[in-house]
């Protein structure tokens, strides 16, 4: 080695081993993304949405799903990278993007972890009644802070046992289901119900379009294997694995709906529930089995806060590398543990930001998530014919089906989306509002700030990942 490249070598960021098989960037995947929780949390709302209709709705929304999955795995298989989907739109559209949609993503970092926190203490509550929500919400940050800082491939085993417990919870609910069909859920199912302000009533096109579009939003989050992909001994093949995710969270999360509408004994009594799927398991569980379901749903919500906490501590430190901050603060970002990889100084940040959320009512932090969703799909249908026209993206290991229709039919899901949030006066129109504001703001950071030093700004990744961009775009 000579005294040039000792230098190079020198300079050159910190990384991390590439250790990881596919099947464990799976395992990862899944815990964060965790069907459990968007089942057992989020999808009591949709079923009571949408009745009977909610198996039409999780159909729909896969769907959905399925056309925003496929863009951002062409993208991230293009450009595989810690960066997550903030790296990979800024490589198919421009460095512009890419600081836009990185800075954007500070604000919701936090919030996604906070709420996956407080959602244990809520399930524990029952089995501790004399714990305090926000101590427990706490203490789960703390704990889920400190195992992030462990060797990757131990969290891939401990993430792994928890996703097992979690799976396990939803196929009870989909086999009790099937072993208990009733009769006359065939017409149910030709012609939904709901129960709505104590009147079983006909669910309409408009109360199934937004079922769709929320059980899209359970179902979505298989682009976050970007998160891992540093890792991976084949970073290539990730578009591959995030479009397998999909597909497992989307029947992983169908099957127990399917099985709540067709094997309950009165379903308007299930949905007039707060908890329409536990009051389904009540039908057939004692006490005993219940306490159990409700600590594997609590098992389930730590396993997705402690996988989110090791991929973006990851994201941390790409925005570290890629220069987003002051020159001390980036170094910091990238510090690693010596022994376990682990970015240690970015999970602390983390720890402490999504503690101090935790005072924040769950109605603000979902204004500013739910928004969120709309802002990235407009940057994946962007990239996909951006990348495309370039030729930076489509020529990878993973290039999406029926091109240019999948991006074409974004067009269409996007207005959709954006109707469905604008309707929602209370939370849906002022989250549009939000990210609107907040998405200005980090054009702005980019145009004024980074764009304003000497030496102006420019995406930075691992090194292997930017050498093999530079080739493609020459070739």
């Amino acid at each position: 080695m000579d005294a040039q490249t000792a230098g190079q070598a020198a300079d050159a960021p910190p990384k991390f081993a590439r250790s990881l098989s596919g099947f464990g960037v799976i395992v990862l995947t899944l815990s964060v993304l965790s069907p459990g929780v968007s089942i057992f949390v989020s999808g009591g709302t949709i079923i009571q949405e949408a009745g009977s209709a909610a198996i039409a709705a999780f159909l729909l929304g896969t769907l959905i799903n399925y056309c925003q999955t496929s863009m951002a795995a062409e993208l991230g298989s293009a450009y595989p990278t810690a960066g997550y989907d903030y790296a990979a739109v800024g490589y198919a559209i421009g460095d512009w993007a890419g600081g836009t949609t990185y800075i954007a993503g500070l604000f919701t970092l936090p919030l996604f972890l906070n709420t996956s926190a407080v959602g244990i203490a809520i399930y524990l509550k029952p089995l501790f009644p004399s714990l305090n929500e926000d101590l427990i919400t706490y203490i789960t940050v703390a704990v889920c802070t400190a195992l992030a800082m462990l060797n990757i491939r131990s969290s891939e085993r401990i993430t792994g046992l928890f996703l097992l417990i979690e799976v396990v919870a939803l196929l009870l609910v989909a086999g009790l289901g099937v072993l208990h069909i009733q009769p006359g859920v065939q017409e149910l199912i030709i012609h939904p119900m709901a129960w709505k302000n104590g009147a079983w009533v006909g669910v309409g096109l408009g109360a199934l379009a937004l079922a769709s579009t929320n059980a899209s939003w359970s179902i979505a989050g298989s682009s976050q294997a970007l998160f891992f992909c540093e890792d991976m001994k084949r970073p290539a093949t990730v578009g591959r694995i995030m479009m397998l995710c999909f597909g497992l969270t989307a029947i992983l999360e169908t099957a127990p709906v399917i099985g709540t509408i067709i094997g309950s004994h009165h379903l308007r009594t299930v949905l007039a529930q707060d908890a329409p799927f536990e009051a389904f398991l009540a039908q057939y569980l004692p006490d005993f089995g219940m306490k159990l379901v409700s600590l594997s749903i609590a098992v389930a919500i730590f396993n997705a806060s402690l996988a989110g906490f090791i991929g973006m501590g990851r994201n941390l430190f790409a925005m570290g590398r890629t220069q987003l901050f002051t020159p001390a603060l980036n170094r910091a970002l990238m510090r690693l543990t010596p022994k376990s990889d682990a970015p240690w100084f970015s999970l602390l940040l983390l720890g402490i930001t999504t503690a101090l959320a935790t005072p924040l009512s769950m109605k603000i932090k979902i204004m500013l998530l739910s928004g969120g969703l709309i802002s990235i799909t407009v940057f994946y249908v962007w990239g996909s014919f951006s990348g495309r026209r370039s030729g930076r993206t489509g020529t990878h290991a993973y290039r999406m089906p029926l091109y240019p229709l999948i991006p074409v039919l974004g067009i269409f899901l996007l207005i959709g989306e954006i109707a469905a949030l604008w309707v929602d006066r209370d939370i849906g129109r002022p989250s549009l509002f939000i990210w609107v504001g907040i998405n200005a703001f980090s054009y702005s950071y980019y145009r004024f700030v980074l764009m304003r030093r000497p030496e102006g700004w420019r995406m930075e990744g691992p090194r292997d990942i930017d050498a093999q961009a530079l080739r493609a775009r020459a070739a």
